[in-house]
């Protein structure tokens, strides 16, 4: 870990798949191809942070909105899981393809991720042009009508 990251310990999440049980973190980026969301796992390892596995895959071709992304297929159904379980996103209906392989898509909550990872989602937000994460159309109320 870097800097700032060492006086500041990351939280972790639970993450249950068929090898067991893992405390992950997150890390909030953007793809360097079309700046897209891209959501990483990371563990401790001696003492050290490493990476663990890509949360997020980019399909450069298919549509997302800022907030969207496409879910890695290895031990895809553990990471929807890990998703709903932490309240990270919604997953859609809308599925991604590239070759043989298919991927879901998941809405994410940029404010929930702000937990987890604050200058991740602040780096991608500003590298997007787009607002604060409380403000972000995935997080806003529809105005009330009468």
């Amino acid at each position: 870990m870097r800097g700032k990251e060492m006086e500041e310990e990351k939280k972790t999440l639970g993450y249950d798949w068929e090898f067991g049980h893992e405390e992950l973190m997150l890390e909030v980026d953007a793809y360097r191809y079309d700046n897209r969301l891209y959501i990483g796992l990371t563990h401790m390892e001696e003492g050290y942070e490493e990476s663990f596995a890509d949360l997020t895959i980019n399909l450069a071709h298919m549509p997302v909105e800022r907030n969207e992304a496409y879910i890695d297929a290895f031990a895809s159904k553990s990471k929807l899981d890990f998703i709903k379980k932490h309240k990270l996103g919604k997953v859609l209906l809308e599925m991604g393809y590239s070759g043989m392989e298919s991927y879901y898509k998941v809405a994410f909550d940029l404010k929930r991720l702000e937990e987890f990872d604050r200058a991740g989602v602040e780096r991608y937000c500003s590298i997007n042009g787009m607002a604060k994460p409380e403000q972000t159309k995935a997080n806003k109320k529809p105005p009330k009508t009468r």
